[in-house]
């Protein structure tokens, strides 16, 4: 496997193990942290180890990071110096996210 290409898959099966992980202990709180609905997370909870490795060689992303002009705007700006504003920023801005599916 190229280097990329096992970048890429490690990145996915972080994501996926997390995604499991969080599904298993609160779907609702998982669908919105990571901004899929309730039947993804369903499914994503229910795979196995080896569906997990097979799903994450497939040498694209598996997720789109969440990358909001709005949020990026007021980094750049200087603002978000705060950890907790930063954090409760984001929270908001996934609850809000959450909200419109």
């Amino acid at each position: 496997m190229q280097e990329a290409d096992q970048d890429i898959f490690e990145l996915n099966i972080s994501f996926l193990f997390k995604a499991r992980e969080l599904a298993k202990c609160n779907q609702k709180k998982a669908a919105i942290v990571l901004g899929l609905d309730d039947v993804v997370m369903d499914s994503i909870s229910k795979l196995s180890i080896e569906e997990m490795s097979s799903i994450a060689r497939s040498e694209v992303m598996l997720f789109q990071p969440r990358f909001h002009p709005r949020f990026w705007k007021e980094v750049a700006n200087g603002g978000h110096r705060n950890p907790l504003a930063t954090r409760l920023h984001t929270l908001l801005m996934a609850t809000e996210e959450a909200s419109k599916q």
